[in-house]
């Protein structure tokens, strides 16, 4: 099973890179690093790595390279220094004939054609600096451009593959494609990286103690902003309505439209002096390094997260999608949680000169010397892999956790005869497995993890004891089983059932007799529990929800929708239900007056509701491809903000402990992505192979698993 820090790829090399750059696709890196001196110079090796195959597309000589970087779509590698090796300037002197001199000088006429007759090096000429671009597919050299004043120092594709920025003493804007100048200016002289616009229209460039912003079409600058002191990063926001924009002690937003500082932050104990700043992708936190102190800020309010120390000077890089950073040095490699500061991976047994992360976040490159002086690039998986997993014949419909010292998982697969199988979580062992009439629609652990609970398709509700396997009792309906589960302790722990039968009902834990049995008009689609016991309520075909006394089944009140209602759910005191329809209409009752106190609507039909662990938050999810989040702590409940997706949530579920919201989105693939809502921000993105049925947090919060259509129950930790 796969493991975060695998090798995916092993590549000797005769050199250690100590800048790696990845293609936008994710399928090339770009690498430079010291080879080797020829002469008085020291030379440099360039490759293109093939990173699927871990073959080397690609490799030359160069000296003095200060950049090099590949095309989006990887055809192209543009660099900038010395192309090729330096050669040797040599003259040739006349040996001399010792026959004709006398005796006396004959040893020295000897020493004369040992030592300096002949073909001797007298001088070296290096290869202009300049910047070029080579083709790969099929390789051939594109076009070169002498460095007008010997001091581009760093460069960038577009987006688009169809341009290049240069920075130095000086900004360029060229065709990646000829070389010809699209647009410069001599008097913008910057050490850092340039940022472009996603549709490549515009530049950003950082010159001294100022901002400029240049219109690549035009050919001129829109706006150019003084600051207080040095820039040392800038970066966009996410939605490039601003810049973000640092210096030693501060941060600044400029606005993109015209350059106005529209908010300044102080940062909270900076660290001074030469370091290395990097800015995460939007903007939204910073990395300072120097030789003793990796330091994190969050640019929002300036404050200082965390602070990690270092034993040497290392390379740091931000994860481009998940919360990571990756720190190298001479120690080895150590990824963080830039959450938290908590270790996700490390590895100390390599000096390491290089390293960067795929456009996806799934890998990391590094580059460096093991303990045996070997040189090498290594690509190491990042992706969030599970802990375990048990294959079913079929798609896996439903899965639950325990929280026990050896946590357990029990799914149902879709076989063709269903069944349920019992594994270790921590491990993926198979435990017991039953196999049952009719498919398994619903299942769940009892809230002290000693027995489970399955609803299925032939009527019949089941319990079985999760130590032995061994099946308590079977009641069974007249009609298909929609939803089971567990009333909280204070219930006694007995079972709720729903059904096609027109019934919702309560079953005694110890045999399964009836409490009370509670008719509806037509189907009962869903049953639930508030999770302190006081109530619990029903989700009917005839577009009702209605909250029932959990001792007798009576009903205490009835909503209605005006479509199916998809979704119910109680906060956990127990004192709001949400309820969610096919009318696009989430509602929000106070269970105890039964008086609704807030209502959002969705565009379209109503996937899922979820509260969060403290009860705080509601997430309600739509076929609109939206997730509304409100705040239920106030009265009336407050949208806090809306997040959309590139296809409909079908799914959502919160962590038990923390504001983590786990959902299911196709974009393109099945995949589940967890958003920590406070900060707004991917903490993961676990992609699937099959659309992905069911999710399950373990009540202690330290485990996550899915159901997937194709054939795997899968475990991931809780947090990584």
């Amino acid at each position: 099973m796969s493991e975060i820090g695998e090798v995916l790829a092993k590549v000797d090399l005769d050199f250690a890179p100590s800048a790696i750059f990845w293609g936008a696709d994710g399928l090339s890196l770009v690498g430079y690093g010291f080879f080797g001196t020829t002469g008085p110079f020291e030379t440099q090796a360039l490759f293109v790595l093939n990173t699927e195959s871990g073959e080397i597309r690609w490799r030359t000589e160069v000296m003095g390279t200060t950049s090099a970087v590949i095309s989006p779509v990887g055809q192209l590698v543009a660099g900038v220094g010395g192309f090729g090796r330096p050669h040797p300037i040599t003259e040739f002197v006349e040996f001399q004939d010792c026959s004709d001199v006398p005796p006396s000088k004959r040893e020295e006429c000897k020493r004369f054609n040992e030592e300096e007759a002949g073909l001797h090096t007298v001088g070296w000429t290096s290869p202009p600096r300049q910047i070029w671009v080579e083709a790969l597919d099929p390789l051939s050299e594109r076009w070169t451009r002498d460095d007008p004043a010997e001091d581009v120092q760093r460069l960038v594709h577009s987006p688009d593959g169809k341009l290049l920025a240069c920075t130095g003493q000086g900004l360029l804007v060229l065709d990646a494609l000829d070389g010809s100048l699209r647009t410069g200016f001599s008097t913008v002289v910057s050490r850092l990286p340039a940022a472009f616009t996603r549709d490549s229209q515009r530049v950003a460039a950082a010159d001294a103690a100022r901002m400029v912003l240049v219109d690549v079409a035009a050919g001129s600058m829109r706006w150019t902003t003084g600051l207080p002191a040095a820039v040392t990063g800038f970066a966009f926001t996410a939605d490039e309505t601003a810049l973000v924009v640092t210096t030693e002690r501060e941060a600044f937003t400029l606005r993109a439209e015209d350059g106005v500082i529209s908010n300044t932050v102080a940062l909270q104990d900076p660290l001074l002096g030469t370091v290395v700043t990097v800015l995460g992708k939007g903007g939204r936190r910073m990395l300072r390094v120097d030789p003793q102190t990796m330091a994190l800020w969050d640019l929002s309010d300036g404050g200082r997260r965390f602070s990690i120390p270092l034993s040497a000077s290392a390379q740091v890089r931000f994860n481009p999608v998940l919360p990571e950073i990756a720190i190298a040095s001479a120690d080895g490699v150590k990824v963080v949680n830039s959450l938290f500061g908590t270790t996700v991976w490390e590895k100390a047994t390599d000096r390491l000169t290089g390293l960067a992360f795929s456009p996806d976040g799934q890998r990391l490159a590094l580059g460096g010397i093991d303990p045996q002086s070997s040189r090498f690039l290594h690509i190491h998986s990042m992706a969030p892999t599970s802990v375990s997993s048990l294959a079913f014949d079929g798609s896996v419909n439903e899965i639950a956790l325990t929280s026990a010292s050896a946590p357990l998982a029990v799914a149902a697969g879709d076989d063709s005869d269903a069944k349920a199988s019992m594994f270790r979580a921590d491990t993926g062992e198979l435990l017991l497995e039953k196999r049952l009439p009719g498919q398994i629609s619903s299942l769940e652990f009892s809230p002290d993890g000693r027995h489970f609970v399955t609803g299925s398709a032939d009527g019949g509700v089941r319990l079985f004891r999760t130590d032995t396997g061994e099946r308590r009792w079977i009641i069974t309906h007249t009609g298909s089983v929609t939803a089971v589960t567990f009333l909280p302790s204070g219930g006694n722990g007995d079972v709720l059932s729903a059904s096609r039968d027109k019934t919702a009902r309560r079953l005694a834990l110890d045999d399964g007799a009836e409490v009370w049995r509670f008719p509806q008009l037509q189907s009962v689609t869903q049953v639930v529990a508030s999770a302190d016991g006081r109530f619990v309520a029903t989700a009917c075909s005839d577009r009702s929800t209605r909250i029932l006394a959990p001792d007798t089944g009576a009903e205490l009140a009835a909503f209605s929708h005006d479509g199916k209602v998809r979704a119910i759910a109680f906060n956990p005191q127990g004192s709001v239900l949400a309820t969610g329809g096919d009318d696009g209409v989430v509602l929000m009752i106070a269970t105890a007056t039964r008086t609704e106190i807030g209502h959002s609507q969705h565009a379209s039909d109503v996937t899922g509701v979820a509260f969060s662990g403290d009860g705080k938050l509601l997430a309600t999810a739509g076929k609109d491809k939206a997730v509304h989040l409100w705040n239920v702590a106030v009265d009336p409940p407050q949208k806090i903000r809306t997040l959309t997706f590139p296809q409909p949530v079908t799914r959502l579920l919160f962590h038990p402990t923390e504001t983590e919201l786990a959902l299911v989105n196709d974009e393109p693939k099945p995949t589940v992505v967890i958003v920590d809502t406070d900060a707004d921000t991917e903490l993961a993105r676990l992609v699937h192979p099959a659309t992905v049925n069911d999710l399950a947090f373990s009540p202690d919060g330290k485990l996550f698993a899915t159901a997937c259509a194709d054939g795997l129950a899968r475990v991931y930790p809780g947090r990584r």
